[in-house]
């Protein structure tokens, strides 16, 4: 009798302590990419597997700048380091899209569209060959992001996060810094 109560009691233990890894996360990100040097605005989600082992997805659009567009979706994983009682860091790992819009084509003052400062506009030309019928050009292509952050706890609920990551795209490859804030429940 005494080992099937302690039995139980280390079950209930394992599956208490299981239950409090198991947290979810929904937050908004302010983010910056640093090849089409332009601000845009994401939101995630993310869960904790284990005390050590979160997934997250995440959306993030690009303000539009000089004629051009960009969104990305994002499935990371982050390996978990407490550093103190509400402050961890964590390396990444993950798959993205990432679609691009140049538009502007149909009219005089199109320039080169980055063929020389920010290089997006010669391979996005070079992976579609023509234009859209109004004077745009589309790509879309999947890549593996890898980077890090770091998270700070405010309270049991609400927490911040600094994240850089770098998309490795074929021809569309940058670097994306997140400054965000999430809810825990």
């Amino acid at each position: 009798m005494k080992k099937l109560l302690l039995t139980l009691a280390c079950a209930m233990t394992s599956l208490f302590a299981s239950a409090q890894a198991k947290t979810a996360a929904v937050g908004l990100n302010l983010n910056y990419g640093t090849e089409i040097e332009s601000l845009g605005l994401g939101v995630k989600g993310s869960y904790c597997f284990t005390d050590h082992i979160r997934g997250e997805a995440s959306f993030n659009y690009f303000f539009p700048k000089d004629h051009f567009t960009m969104w990305e979706i994002n499935a990371n994983a982050h390996y978990l380091f407490n550093i103190g009682d509400k402050f961890k860091v964590y390396p990444l790992v993950g798959l993205t899209y990432v679609h691009g819009h140049l538009s502007g084509f149909d009219t005089p003052d199109y320039g080169d569209f980055g063929d020389g400062d920010w290089g997006w506009g010669a391979p996005m030309r070079k992976a579609n060959g023509e234009l859209n019928a109004d004077g745009s050009y589309d790509t879309g292509k999947f890549g593996v992001n890898l980077g890090g952050g770091a998270q700070y706890d405010l309270t049991d609920h609400l927490m911040l996060n600094f994240e850089v990551k770098y998309s490795l795209v074929s021809d569309l490859d940058q670097c994306v810094i997140s400054l965000g804030a999430a809810y825990k429940f």
